[in-house]
């Protein structure tokens, strides 16, 4: 019977919830979805990562590529990410060009990762003006329930903290270039800029906000996904994104960014201890 009064009248279906301080899966307005991790999950590509945030799943692949670095640049390389959301991981998307909430992703993951300077372009740089390594980072939704861009950065975040690079030699009289796959050394990465989504919600003149939200969540807050993201980065605020959604009232802002910090650091050991399990299994099978 539930679902049929969801079907009919899904607003006020949502708004019977929330106004029992309840959201419809039975969390807390704070409370987060369980998030899985594994790394190394893509044999085929130089690093990866799967995170499962709730029921948004979320593939990372990196490939690399020698390429000459830009002109006005001589001494970045690049470091390129792009989502896709293909129609298996939402019943709303259809066949063709990448819809606006891939795009709009896409641009947001971009923006965490080059505002928050978690990669440094100059250490992607082998010769100055001649050689540079691109990073491509592709990440691939296989179900999306909400807080996209949350899955996705995390997935990139584990994926480039396992992600080392080659050693390259480079001959400026001779441009010969040779690659030793052998020889790898680290990306140096700065921190974890991780972000939390947020759907704000208005019921009796003030403002519910939602952490975590499923896609259902994001739909009855209006806006395409989250209507809000706050990323932090060792507890530190780093950047606020707001899309659409009702204007936040001074309580409800600094509930948020404390939301976010904490959330930060729950998200931060989890990447740290599945890095560093993944280490040890791969030394115990060096070793054997």
């Amino acid at each position: 019977m539930s679902e049929v009064y969801k079907l009919i009248h899904p607003i006020k279906y949502f708004d019977d919830y929330i106004s029992r301080n309840v959201r419809p899966d039975g969390r807390e307005y704070h409370e987060q979805r369980s998030i899985k991790l594994n790394v190394d999950s893509v044999k085929t590509a130089e690093a990866s990562a799967i995170v499962k945030c709730g029921n948004t799943t979320v593939v990372c692949g990196i490939k690399l590529e020698l390429a000459t670095p830009k002109a006005e640049e001589p001494e970045n390389g690049f470091l390129v990410t792009n989502v896709e959301l293909p129609p298996l991981c939402s019943s709303k998307l259809r066949p063709g060009p990448p819809s606006d909430l891939a795009q709009v992703t896409s641009t947001i993951v971009s923006d965490i990762i080059n505002n928050s300077k978690f990669v440094d372009l100059k250490d992607l740089c082998i010769a100055q003006g001649k050689l540079a390594w691109v990073v491509y980072c592709d990440l691939i939704c296989i179900n999306n329930d909400g807080s996209l861009v949350d899955a996705c950065v995390i997935a990139l975040l584990a994926s480039l903290k396992t992600f080392s690079l080659p050693k390259v030699s480079y001959d400026a009289e001779t441009e010969e270039i040779k690659v030793d796959p052998d020889v790898r050394n680290k990306l140096k990465v700065q921190g974890l800029p991780i972000p939390t989504s947020f759907a704000i919600h208005d019921i009796n003149k003030s403002n519910v906000v939602l952490t975590d939200p499923s896609a259902y969540e994001e739909d009855m807050c209006g806006g395409i996904g989250s209507n809000l993201i706050v990323c932090c980065n060792k507890g530190f605020l780093c950047g606020t994104q707001k899309f659409g959604g009702k204007n936040l009232t001074v309580e409800s802002q600094e509930k948020a960014m404390k939301i976010a910090k904490d959330r930060a650091n729950v998200i931060e050991e989890a990447i740290t201890v599945c890095i560093q399990n993944y280490e040890i299994e791969n030394s115990n099978q060096i070793n054997k």
